[in-house]
């Protein structure tokens, strides 16, 4: 799973559920990965994640 994120410092999150890496990528460039990321963990970060506010996804989504 992706998530592009709207913050300051970070661009996106990216997951793997098969091996419960979370992958944080930097607007500087940096990454860093965090290990052993419980799935009912991300899915709290997830939802502090901004909903995209593009008329057309949201049209989509619908």
């Amino acid at each position: 799973m992706q998530f592009l994120v709207h913050s300051k410092t970070i661009a996106e999150l990216e997951y793997d559920g098969k091996t419960c890496l979370l992958r944080v990528v930097y607007k500087d460039g940096r990454v860093r990965s965090v290990p052993d990321v419980a799935p009912t963990l991300l899915m709290k970060i997830g939802s502090q994640v901004p909903v995209e506010r593009s008329l057309y996804l949201m049209r989509t989504a619908i």
